[in-house]
């Protein structure tokens, strides 16, 4: 990278790619989306930069030039050497953490544990402290059955979450739950809250604010944001994109590397 000043913005090409047809989904472009992540580790590893803000990546494109990773989030923690790191969406509204993220809806269950669950508590947690500035987290949990199971009347799933809690509570960690998923997120009182799965958490943090939800990998040896939202094929090249997710990506990813 070239010398430059507060407010330059420099730009690396590869060469991996000549022409592009815009909103297609080819194995060379998920290549490409791979190798411009592995640069971008680059930087950072050699501390020419702070943090890694990235852009969307299709899944499809990536699992087609044959790489073996379902997302950015676990393919910077494989890089970044970590095994404990967290999905995070974020707004000006409400912090949702994930225990579980790409995996189909019927696996969930079997992939839920205590030690996952407590895991997420604490990278959430530390994270909250450590980036946020929040000297003591409050934390809400959510279930994942209906009514989070109704004492087992409705799937006993919840017996492991309750154990994560209570783990959690018994090394100081000010964490309460579960609660069920469908009227937990309209509270405001807590400074972050634990989903089950996916669409547990990004269904609420993105209808409050779907323009300014900030996805963040916690746990990482560095800061990684990206927009909440994904490539937008359907619309790529017609000039009506909304940046707001990304600039807010980018405003984020500048805030807490400031704090690190």
């Amino acid at each position: 990278m070239g010398e430059g000043k507060t407010g330059d913005v420099e730009l690396f090409d590869t060469g991996l790619l000549g022409r592009v047809e815009l909103g297609k989904s080819l194995p060379e472009y998920g290549h490409a989306s791979y190798r411009y992540i592995i640069e971008a580790l680059k930087l950072v590893f050699s501390g020419e930069a702070h943090a890694i803000v990235t852009s969307p990546i299709n899944k499809a494109s990536i699992h087609a030039a044959g790489i073996k990773f379902t997302g950015h989030t676990e393919l910077l923690a494989h890089y970044g050497g970590v095994v404990d790191y967290v999905m995070m969406l974020a707004n000006p509204s409400m912090r949702v953490s994930l225990v579980t993220i790409h995996i189909p809806l019927k696996a969930v269950p079997q992939a839920i544990s205590a030690d996952r669950v407590l895991k997420c508590i604490l990278v959430t947690e530390r994270s909250l402290k450590t980036l946020f500035h929040i000297s003591r987290p409050f934390i809400r949990v959510a279930g994942l059955n209906p009514h989070a199971g109704e004492s087992g009347v409705i799937g006993d799933e919840e017996a492991c979450i309750d154990e994560a809690v209570g783990k959690a509570r018994s090394l100081g960690l000010n964490v309460a739950g579960p609660f069920p998923g469908d009227t937990l997120f309209h509270r405001t009182d807590c400074d972050g809250f634990i989903a089950m799965y996916h669409d547990q958490g990004l269904i609420p943090v993105k209808a409050t604010g779907f323009d300014r939800t900030v996805n963040l990998t916690l746990g990482l040896p560095f800061v990684r944001t990206s927009p909440g939202h994904g490539t937008g094929y359907d619309i790529a090249g017609q000039g009506i994109a909304n940046p707001s997710s990304f600039i807010e990506a980018y405003r984020l990813a500048e805030k807490l590397s400031g704090a690190r």
